[in-house]
């Protein structure tokens, strides 16, 4: 069930929640400018409604991976992205109110 280009585990188990729940399938790796390889991305979404989903696991308690997405999540915001970040707590939850959350977005847009 992993697809390529999911950076984790818990990446995909969020991508699969989504699914179960009826949601369409989400695109990974998703660039605020599709063809810019410099532009930010998020690890799922929906393009066409503007919903980014981002995973945020152990690595991301760095200094230097909290100012790089800083940098990501203040992008998708100014571009008017509905914007998520899950972490291990909604995992252990097994994504539901990530799966309400998201589904919401997805009704409003």
């Amino acid at each position: 069930m992993i697809r390529a280009g999911a950076d984790s585990a818990p990446e995909t188990f969020l991508r699969l929640a989504l699914v179960e729940a009826g949601l369409p399938e989400p695109e990974l790796q998703v660039r605020i400018a599709p063809d810019d390889p410099h532009s930010p991305a998020s690890n799922l979404g929906y393009r066409q409604q503007r919903i980014a989903i981002q995973y945020d696991g152990g690595h991301h308690l760095t200094r230097e991976q909290q100012s790089r997405d800083n940098y990501r999540d203040e992008c998708f915001r100014a571009a008017n992205w509905n914007y998520f970040k899950f972490n291990a707590d909604d995992l252990v939850q097994d994504f539901r109110w990530a799966v309400r959350r998201v589904r919401a977005a997805f009704r409003d847009s």
